[in-house]
């Protein structure tokens, strides 16, 4: 009886722990190009480092096209749109952040730690992507859907002096 309750369990639980995975959208309203990304470097330490993605994007009415994020190589960044000659382009910055741990203040008084920050929680990465994979996502209505890019090309990366 034991037993059987718990394959039962089992399999109840096996089946909800799949209605959770995000669907990739066959048909969304836009029109993407050839992605590419390309890395860059500050010319200072402080200036950082990173990926900026980019992909042409076309379709009537894109500024009613509410984009959201994109997630690439682990990393999630915010899209915006620009302007341009061939029409618009989705850019995503993914910076490297700098990992320092600030200073913590440790007394027997409470008082003197109250300017302590609580460490921030780590964004999970949802998806499963090769190197040459990101994903889209963007708003229809209310609806958040995405939107799966194979096939991303990498250019030689950039110097800032």
């Amino acid at each position: 009886m034991k037993v059987s309750f718990y394959i039962l369990f089992a399999m109840v639980f096996s089946l909800f722990g799949c209605a959770s995975q995000k669907k990739f959208e066959k048909q969304p309203p836009f029109e993407l190009g050839t992605a590419s990304c390309q890395a860059w470097k500050g010319g200072r330490a402080e200036s950082g480092s990173g990926v900026v993605l980019t992909i042409p994007i076309s379709g009537e009415n894109m500024e009613q096209v509410q984009l959201k994020q994109a997630y690439f190589r682990q990393k999630i960044a915010d899209i915006t749109m620009e302007s341009a000659e061939e029409g618009w382009l989705i850019k995503a910055n993914f910076r490297n952040q700098n990992v320092e741990k600030p200073d913590i203040i440790m007394d027997a008084d409470p008082r003197k730690e109250v300017g302590n920050r609580p460490p921030q929680p780590r964004q999970e990465f949802p998806f499963e992507l090769e190197q040459d994979q990101c994903v889209i996502s963007y708003l229809d209505g209310d609806t958040e859907k995405y939107v799966k890019i194979e096939g991303v090309k990498e250019k030689k990366p950039l110097t800032y002096q």
